[in-house]
């Protein structure tokens, strides 16, 4: 890896680390954490998956327009 990748990498860990450190806060703080903690995880899927399938819209459109297809 070249100086460039680590600082970026640095960055990326640190930005996470502000999201993940209150995350943590709260399903620690919870009266159910594991079920919390569950939760979290539930969410964060469903966020990704939703990503996913607008990602792969995204792209059928651009092929569809490649290929004429689209009106």
């Amino acid at each position: 890896m070249n100086k460039t990748s680590i600082q970026v990498e640095k960055t990326k860990n640190r930005e996470l680390a502000q999201v993940i450190e209150p995350l943590a806060s709260y399903i620690c703080s919870a009266d159910r954490p594991r079920e919390t903690l569950l939760s979290v995880l539930a969410a964060l899927f469903d966020e990704v998956k939703g990503t996913h399938r607008a990602t792969l819209m995204h792209l059928a459109s651009h092929q569809a327009e490649s290929l004429g297809l689209a009106s």
